[in-house]
């Protein structure tokens, strides 16, 4: 496996895209697969539950964003560096990855005995589903620290050749979520607590699986006691390029916080749906995520070895594929909403609303391939700025202004019709900004102009 990584600079790319892209695709189509199952599992608890679990989502995803963050942009720093042949400040990398997590794991479970119900309350959780938040994200976020691992060494094990490993282990941690699922929930009586327990188990499960991977001496590159020793410059690099990835995850659950602040107003039943629309969501998008973490090694890899010409194939392949794979799904789900809906709930009023919001917020969804990928594209050659622009640019710059503004407008629809709104700005700016950098860096997207270059 020693060479593995020698690849990304001389293998086809269409091949290399199948390698590392197909894997993390996979292993996130089981990993949204999960966050269906559980859902439909929390909803034979009740509308209130779905609710509870709507409000408890985006704290746990904040943890996922941190371990995401942490894991890009160690991938990034990590597949450079073996592009050029600097093996031991890739292993430096993967030692200050594992001490992070340490470190954000004990900060979380510190912080969550004091400040977590006032954070619930804050972030909407209403006096009605308020003991449901609590019982679920108390869970989480105690050994939060299984998040921070898994997340964070899975991007790490497909930037240093192993994209297989990557994906069975995230196969594997999923299809345990699910079997342990009705365990807790229904046959131990433990309720929504149940399905975090069930999660923290199968992640913790898959944290020390990929930790055996680095110390087992099965990996390109090794854990070593020595590299745990906090380095802040590699730490400071690490962030450079993760940070974008994270505040893109951070941005998308302020979003979410915010959209249920407002929604409680309008009770509880709006705040299920639009629980239910990121679920569905989390389905379609979590794999062209998964496909962009695979383009990340290679275009970084070609980037260190001064390769543009597979740069460009990857990028454009990159667009056709997410943007083909999205619509698909996009499109089922905007045909029949309902058909899904009824998987997680029973109740009439959640399936009216859920039906009526889901086809308004699917609208512009196709868009969104070109955005991640864009995004992943800045930060696999390292240009932090642009990168972390376009992460808070839909969610943030975009969504948040227009919800508020249509909201006010409109009531209740002024919510579902933010989405579709922010989606198209976001595509628009973004397309703009990644033709320019390929043209400066000599990479247009227009085959004719690139080859005119060439000449």
């Amino acid at each position: 496996m020693q060479d593995n990584h020698k690849a990304m600079g001389t293998e086809s790319i269409t091949r290399l895209l199948f390698q590392y892209s197909l894997p993390g695709t996979v292993g996130m189509v089981v990993a949204a697969t999960y966050n269906v199952v559980d859902t439909i599992f929390i909803g034979r608890l009740g509308s209130e539950a779905i609710a509870a679990l709507s409000v408890a989502f985006p704290i746990q995803m904040i943890l996922a964003a941190i371990g995401v963050g942490t894991g890009v942009g160690a991938a990034s720093l990590i597949s450079r560096s073996l592009g050029a042949g600097k093996i031991s400040d890739a292993e430096k990398a993967v030692g200050q990855v594992v001490t992070l997590a340490l470190f954000f794991g004990l900060v979380i479970a510190i912080g969550s005995l004091y400040y977590l119900r006032p954070l619930l309350i804050l972030v909407g959780a209403s006096p009605e589903i308020i003991s449901y938040t609590e019982e679920y994200a108390s869970v989480i976020t105690t050994w939060s620290i299984m998040f921070f691992m898994i997340m964070s060494l899975n991007s790490v094990v497909r930037s240093e050749g192993s994209p297989l490993f990557s994906m069975k282990v995230m196969i594997f941690s999923s299809l345990l979520n699910i079997a342990l699922d009705p365990i807790f929930i229904f046959t131990l009586d433990m309720g929504i607590r149940g399905a975090a327990v069930a999660t923290i188990l199968a992640k913790g499960t898959g944290a020390f699986i990929l930790l055996g991977h680095f110390i087992s001496g099965r990996s390109n590159v090794q854990l070593m006691a020595k590299n745990l020793r906090p380095d802040f410059g590699i730490i400071i690099n690490i962030y450079k390029i993760g940070f974008p990835s994270m505040v893109r995850l951070f941005s998308k659950n302020l979003s979410l916080a915010i959209t249920n602040i407002i929604l409680a107003g309008f009770g509880h039943i709006p705040i299920a749906a639009m629980g239910l629309f990121f679920r569905l969501q989390i389905f379609i998008v979590l794999p062209v995520i998964g496909f962009s973490q695979g383009l990340l090694p290679v275009i970084g890899y070609n980037y260190g070895a001064k390769q543009p010409d597979r740069i460009r194939e990857a990028v454009i392949k990159g667009f056709v594929i997410s943007t083909a794979f999205i619509t698909v799904l996009a499109l089922i789900i905007y045909i029949s909403p309902a058909t899904f809906l009824k998987f997680f709930t029973s109740d009439q009023e959640l399936l009216a609303m859920g039906t009526y919001a889901m086809r308004i917020m699917m609208v512009m969804m196709p868009l969104i391939g070109i955005q991640i990928v864009s995004t992943v594209f800045f930060q696999a050659v390292g240009k932090a700025a642009p990168s972390l622009f376009l992460s808070l640019l839909r969610e943030v710059m975009l969504f948040i202004p227009l919800l508020l503004i249509l909201t006010n407008l409109t009531g209740l629809i002024g919510v579902w019709i933010a989405r579709p709104v922010s989606d198209l700005l976001a595509f628009i700016i973004t397309f703009v900004m990644i033709n320019r950098e390929l043209n400066n860096q000599n990479i247009p997207l227009r085959p004719s102009l690139y080859y005119e270059k060439a000449v």
